[in-house]
């Protein structure tokens, strides 16, 4: 009787002596996508509790993006041409329209194909949507007068500033460049006919073993209202969309 007390306390000393303090160190999410994505969706990280969290985003291809989820060299993807691949899965987030954009008051009366254009340097590889122009331009309905091939989405909205030449963008970037120059620095949309209105779906990607967690509702949320935030805008930045 006199032992067992002291065997009970000599376990229990044991215990705390060999038991491992885990360290809170900091994680770590890493995105791929598409550059019209990369330049709307970074605003909306500031309303994303991080924490010690630690974020990479890179800017790929559709394709790529899926084969790096496949070898968990990314957590999360964001694409709107997926590739159906063993391993990811695919959530749809919501639509958004490729428009075509100039600075106002330039290339009046001139029709689409007279109108130069910038247009990224490096095609996209193929797909299930057959999307070969990595801005989403279908070549079989309209070919284009390319006059500026560019590797950086930064230096073709430039030149379009600068009215140098007409881009083709999502809705959602349009507003958002309108939203930060004045009324006389716009985009204005050239319109097309509805019938070659180019209607694209947002998806995020994540592994098949990767439960959607807070983290994935979070980052699902924000590209949500990027994608969504046009109908907020204002009558004006509505009007000159991309």
């Amino acid at each position: 009787m006199r032992i067992y007390p002291l065997a009970k306390e000599f376990l229990k000393q044991e215990e705390l002596f060999f038991k491992i303090k885990k360290s809170r160190e900091p994680t770590s999410i890493r995105i791929g996508t598409v550059e019209i994505f990369l330049l709307t969706i970074i605003e909306q990280f500031k309303f994303v509790e991080l924490g010690q969290t630690t974020m990479t985003l890179l800017d790929l291809d559709p394709g790529n993006i899926e084969q790096m989820i496949v070898n968990r060299q990314l957590d999360y993807g964001i694409t709107y041409a997926p590739f159906p691949m063993s391993g990811v899965e695919i959530t749809e987030i919501g639509d958004f329209y490729l428009k075509c954009y100039h600075l106002h008051g330039t290339f009046k009366g001139l029709n689409i194909s007279e109108i130069p254009f910038v247009v990224p340097a490096q095609g996209l590889s193929n797909n299930p949507l057959g999307i070969r122009e990595r801005d989403g331009w279908i070549e079989s309905i309209y070919p284009r007068n390319k006059k500026y091939s560019v590797n950086l989405l930064a230096t073709a909205i430039e030149l379009t500033l600068q009215g140098q030449c007409a881009i083709y963008l999502p809705d959602f970037v349009a507003n958002k460049i309108n939203a930060q120059h004045g009324s006389d620095n716009q985009l204005v949309e050239y319109p097309l006919p509805k019938l070659h209105k180019n209607k694209q779906t947002a998806f995020l990607l994540r592994h098949k073993d990767k439960e959607e967690s807070s983290e994935f509702k979070k980052l699902y949320k924000a590209i949500k209202k990027t994608i969504t935030a046009s109908s907020g805008h204002s009558k004006r930045n509505r009007a000159a969309s991309y």
